[in-house]
């Protein structure tokens, strides 16, 4: 009995279809997807938010491991003398500058009041934030009262009353990298402005003519909320009409196309601590197959340019 099923048995097994090699089960897999090229502004976006944090970082350390441990600074601190401590801060200003590029350093006796480290006539009131001044240290985009702005270090003295030691880098200095950045794009031309509001006319012609690589024909050359101060970098110059359609649409627009020339362009806004808007950064693209026309800046200047440029340098030589 046994062997007949056992026989049974294997007579069914030779009668059943032999699997074939290629009938294999495949399980598909999910193709991981290729990250998203960044475009140009989240670049640009992430190479300010490093520097931001090298340079918060690099300031902040020298300010403790420099300034903070010298007796003469500390000492001068302590017993809230303004003469003692700028005396006392003088030889590292120079260093901030060549080693760190940095422009201002201020002293904040309190929350209120300011001198400018190298510079007696640079002092009076002005309130720091609550929130900074309420931390051992801040870093914050703030607009000075020379109309300069800044990114900004604050750390705060070590003491009771003893007052906060501030040092600032312009924005002009900030993006100085950034054309650089965009390369692998195009040529690309970074453009500074500051916004209008709270915006002094008269020292802001004051500002911009420090600045080395001020803008051609810009002059007050605002369209609603901005005012371009200077710009940067390889690609195509601006006419005075083209840069008034880059300030308005970048008002707007954080990225966008340029009307007509066909440049790819964007914005990158820098608010301060209460979220304020206090300037932003405007970039334009050249692509490197980019076929520009012959018109140039020089030969697009019309009567309104010309008299504008007239007016622009009457206004600076009340500062000669």
């Amino acid at each position: 009995m046994k062997k007949t099923l056992l026989l049974s048995v294997v007579l069914t097994l030779l009668t059943c279809p032999a699997l074939n090699a290629q009938d294999i089960i495949k399980v598909k897999t999910t193709e991981a997807a290729s990250p998203a090229e960044p475009t140009p502004r989240e670049t640009l976006d992430d190479f300010l938010r490093s520097e931001e944090s090298r340079v918060c970082s690099g300031l902040r350390a020298f300010a403790r491991d420099m300034i903070f441990k010298d007796p003469a600074f500390i000492s001068a601190a302590a017993e809230r003398s303004t003469r003692a401590v700028v005396k006392a801060t003088s030889k590292y200003a120079g260093t901030l500058a060549k080693e760190h590029d940095t422009d201002f350093v201020f002293y904040h006796p309190n929350t209120r009041f300011f001198v400018r480290i190298n510079d007696k006539n640079y002092r009076g009131r002005m309130r720091l934030p609550a929130d900074a001044a309420a931390s051992s240290s801040a870093c914050f985009w703030e607009r000075l009262p020379s109309q300069d702005l800044v990114y900004s270090v604050l750390v705060k003295i070590d003491g009771e009353k003893t007052g906060y030691l501030k040092i600032s880098k312009k924005l002009t200095r900030m993006v100085s990298g950034m054309p650089d950045v965009l390369s692998s794009y195009g040529k690309g031309r970074i453009y500074t402005a500051l916004d209008k509001t709270g915006l002094k006319k008269m020292a802001w012609f004051k500002m911009r003519r420090r600045e080395a690589d001020k803008l051609r024909h810009s002059g007050w050359c605002t369209s609603n909320e901005l005012a371009f101060l200077t710009s940067v970098g390889s690609g195509r110059t601006l006419t005075k009409k083209q840069q008034k359609q880059l300030l308005r649409l970048s008002d707007t627009e954080n990225e966008f196309v340029l009307p007509e020339i066909n440049l790819p362009s964007g914005t990158l806004p820098l608010s301060g601590l209460d979220g304020q808007r206090l300037g932003a950064i405007v970039y334009t693209l050249t692509p490197p197959d980019y076929q520009q026309d012959a018109l140039t800046a020089q030969g697009e200047k019309d009567a309104d340019c010309l008299e504008e440029e007239k007016e622009e340098n009457i206004l600076y030589r009340l500062f000669d």
